[in-house]
Formats: C-alpha cells, structure tokens, sequence
C-alpha cells in the first residue's frame, strides 16, 4: 500500500520499483493506493477481509504506516482476520523503522524486502488516546503506533504541515525546499516565537495511580518506539511490547538542552556529564493508562494554541487527553537481529 502521488509524483518509480523486487522475491505483491478524504483505512480493511493476503506492506512515511496499521486492526475486530505489517519506509525521521533495524530510502528497498520474506515478527503496543472538553466529555479519539505529544514539538509539526502545503503550491521552491529542510525551517522559527512569545503551560500527569503536577512545561511526549523524531532515545530501557509507555516532561531551555544532549542516539553524553554542565538528568517514568490535564498558568489563562500530535500529524487540541497502552496489539515484521538504528 502506498500513495502514488506522494513525491510530487516520484513514488509511482519506486512503487513500480518495490513490486518488481516484492515480485521477485516470490511474495505475488499486489498494489493498493491509498484514497483521500481518509477512506484508505476501511478500503484496506475490506481488501484484508478477503482472507486471500499473507501480509499487508507499506511504503512510505509515518502517517501511511498508521493508515496500514489501522486497516489491520480494523479487519481483526471486524472479521477476526489478522495480518502483520511490512515496512518499507519512505520518511524522513522513520521512528517506527529505526527503532527495529529498518533503514529507509529507495537504496534500501532490496534489503526491506529480504527482511519481509523472512516473515520475522514482533508485537507492538498501540496507543489509544482520547481527548475531552472541560466537561469531561470525548469529542476525538484515535490510535497512534510511535509517539503522541503536546506542547511545542508539536506546534512545529503543525508549522511544517503549513509550510508543505503552501511549497507544494510553488514548483520552483518543491524541487528543494522539502523534507528535513522545511522541518528544521519550522523548528527554528518555532523556538524563537516560543521564546519571545512565552509558550510554557502548565500540566497535572497521572500514570496510572502516581499523580505529579508539573510547572512551566514546554513539552509532553508519550513515547512507544524507542526512537524520537529520527535521532533521540530518551529511555534506552524503553521496549515497545512491555505494556507501557515512557513520558518525557521538558521545560524550559536547560531542559530542552538536556534532552538535546544526553538524548542523541549517536552522542555518548551521561548523567554526569550533564550535572558537571549544570543540566538536570532524565527521569522517563512509564505506564499502561496516562491521563494529561493541561492548567492555567498562574498569569493568565491557559494558551488555546497548546497543539497535540499523534505519530507526527495534527491531533485535536484539548484540555485533558487520556492516553491508553493497547498490549500486543499489532504484528510487525522486522530483522532477525531487531535493534534500533
């Protein structure tokens, strides 16, 4: 499955490129686009149904992985048909791939497709969140598969939507201005309005029955995979099958720092060396059901423009989100020698 439009219409080359090498690989690869207006999930659903697919394999970035995700969940509960998922990764930051061994990219395509031949799975734990107006009542839910979060990460996810929007409405800008330039774009231009325009909030976190409220908080990151945004682990502890999830409270510019500089995959930096910088240590506490208030901060009341995200993409801005670990919940197809990269 995949969007044969995406890359201003590169990916149909490496759609055609994928099914010759899933062909040859003995797999009978079949080609399902996705649809607009979100109906890939209960179309996919449908083809799952047949009870004719082995596997269902996805080719491209975070939010096709979730539609994939989606439509085998939705099969299961529905007919009680079940399939794992293949990944052949197309994005940039790739949390879901990375964090299992799967590198993606058209240069890696050949190995992607060794591995989905060798039909070696691992059980994932889904999210499911739910988030409600002041009176207590849902008005959005959705399940997310890598991680979910509020605050200024998000508020730059939400820029860069903005900016490849109007980039793909320009051909001369398109052809470079795109993927982790737009990100980094959206990212500086959003420090620096947060800095200036004083974007902290306040937060009351439940996990499970351990309530702790939290002060000037910039960012609420609840995690799944191991690996953020392509290039962070802040628990390398953290497991995506153990029934829970770590959440990483940031706030303010040490704390960002910190997590910045102990948290990089491939930067050697321990506790210590952030106390001799003055930089406080990660605590990531983890668990199976995390309920979120967001309050009104002592001065004023509470910015209506906290934004949330799930697995990369816009979610509905609330209040009070409910954040649920869905144990074993989806089969995933990965290397024999499953580790992070």
């Amino acid at each position: 499955m995949a969007n044969p439009t995406a890359r201003s219409g590169k990916a149909k080359r490496y759609i055609d490129d994928a099914m010759a090498v899933l062909d040859d690989a003995g797999l009978a690869p079949e080609f399902v686009a996705t649809l607009p207006a979100g109906a890939t999930v209960a179309a996919l659903a449908a083809r799952i149904e047949r009870e004719d697919a082995a596997r269902v394999v996805y080719m491209g970035g975070d939010g096709t992985f979730a539609e994939a995700a989606k439509a085998i969940i939705l099969a299961r509960e529905r007919a009680g048909i079940d399939v794992p998922l293949g990944m052949l990764p197309m994005g940039t930051a790739n949390d879901q791939g990375r964090s299992f061994g799967i590198t993606s990219g058209v240069r890696a395509l050949r190995r992607n497709v060794e591995i989905i031949a060798a039909g070696i799975e691992q059980w994932l734990d889904v999210g499911r969140i739910v988030a409600f107006d002041p009176a207590g009542e849902p008005i959005a839910k959705d399940l997310w598969f890598d991680s979910c979060g509020m605050g200024l990460s998000a508020r730059v996810l939400a820029k860069r939507n903005r900016e490849r929007e109007w980039v793909e409405k320009v051909p001369v800008l398109r052809a470079f201005y795109r993927d982790k330039l737009v990100y980094t774009s959206a990212t500086l231009r959003t420090l620096v309005l947060g800095a200036l325009g004083g974007a902290n909030f306040d937060a009351e976190i439940t996990i499970d029955d351990a309530v702790a409220e939290f002060e000037s908080v910039t960012d609420i990151l609840v995690q799944g995979t191991i690996i953020y945004a392509g290039d962070w682990i802040f628990d390398p502890t953290a497991k995506p099958d153990d029934g829970k999830f770590e959440v990483v409270v940031l706030r303010g510019h040490a704390d960002w720092a910190a997590a910045a500089l102990g948290g990089h995959k491939r930067n050697p930096v321990t506790g210590d060396d952030l106390e001799v910088l003055g930089l406080p240590r990660r605590d990531v506490p983890r668990g199976r059901v995390i309920d979120i208030r967001l309050l009104p901060r002592r001065k004023g009341r509470i910015d209506p423009q906290i934004a949330a995200q799930i697995d990369g993409e816009e979610f509905l801005t609330a209040s009070h989100y409910r954040i649920e670990n869905l144990f074993h919940h989806l089969r995933i197809i990965v290397p024999e020698d499953s580790h992070w990269v």
